[in-house]
């Protein structure tokens, strides 16, 4: 039976909407007629538990930009970072490999104090420049050889009986299009009760050609079929439209004189776009793949926002 779950993260901006408009997030959960949330946690410390009842899933943390750091590549770390107490803060103080392990071993921890079925993790690398000029300085083999490594030093955190399923995206790393990178990454995983977090939307974006949601939901079940053995390991699903191929045809691929969080994340927004699907392509993809988890990563600014997008995802998928 396949569980059926919206993302939802506990900063201050959701609670207090939440709190300002007498909601609950449990009873939110029965109205939409799902089963539960995938929480994200990118906490080092342990968070509250008012939502553990209630958490499925849980999304670990993540860094956009790591490969330098874990390679020690000190004169392309001082071009990413102005000074070294901005590389501090992004990496939450850790001034070595070692340390940024220990990070990791902490956020885990944070995500296991809620009790979840499952973990994701996501597989990519590019820094804010590459995310534009997409002259990415490392191959997909190199990230996830690397993705391997941290991840083998870190595994020994996890239960065996809770399985890490890994994302995709569409920068260098676990792009999921070549069936040989997959099985390269898998082989090398020390953790046995490992899969595959299929995000639609990011896998529709590795495309730039699709035009509508029937011509995305073939273009994923093609990629998924070619997968052959692999698809086994797909036993989730992040459900979210991507149409972004008209503007990802547009770029310059320059990178912008103002080059803040701001117009980064707008950029980035605009190739992810998390819009719901609306047609039956949503239920050819769920009842081709058959997943454990499906999480409707609909983008939402608000909780109004997210009353208004889920239930139209929903309804495409029945």
């Amino acid at each position: 039976m396949t569980k059926h779950l919206f993302n939802y993260c506990a900063i201050d901006w959701y609670e207090n909407e939440l709190k300002e408009n007498n909601l609950d997030l449990h009873e939110m959960v029965k109205e939409m007629g799902v089963d539960g949330i995938e929480q994200f946690i990118y906490s080092m410390d342990p968070v509250s538990n008012k939502y553990k009842d209630i958490t499925v899933g849980v999304h670990l943390n993540y860094w956009p930009y790591w490969m330098d750091f874990w390679l020690k590549k000190a004169k392309r770390l001082k071009q990413q970072f102005r000074n070294i107490r901005e590389r501090n803060k992004y990496f939450k103080d850790a001034m070595s490999c070692d340390e940024w392990l220990s990070v990791i071993r902490r956020n885990i921890g944070a995500a296991l104090a809620q009790s979840p079925e499952y973990l994701v993790w996501h597989v990519a690398e590019a820094n804010n420049e590459e995310a534009f000029t997409f002259e990415f300085n490392y191959s997909d083999r190199e990230v996830l050889t690397a993705a391997a490594d941290v991840f083998n030093a870190v595994c020994d955190e996890i239960p065996a009986h809770v399985p890490v399923l890994f994302e995709n995206l569409w920068w260098p790393g676990l792009r999921l299009t070549d069936v040989r990178n997959v099985k390269y990454f898998f082989e090398r995983l020390q953790h046995k009760n490992v899969g595959i977090m299929l995000d639609t939307g990011h896998l529709m974006s590795t495309n730039v050609r699709l035009k509508n949601e029937a011509e995305g939901a073939e273009y994923v079940l093609k990629v998924y079929e070619k997968l052959g053995e692999c698809k086994a390991l797909v036993r989730g699903v992040h459900m979210s439209c991507s149409l972004s191929g008209a503007y990802q045809r547009s770029l310059s691929h320059q990178v912008p004189e103002k080059l803040d969080m701001e117009t980064i994340w707008k950029h980035i927004g605009n190739i992810d776009q998390h819009k719901p699907f609306t047609t039956e392509a949503a239920k050819r993809i769920l009842e081709t793949i058959q997943p454990e988890y499906v999480v409707h990563e609909v983008g939402y600014d608000s909780m109004k926002d997210l009353c208004e997008q889920l239930p139209i995802q929903l309804k495409a998928c029945k």
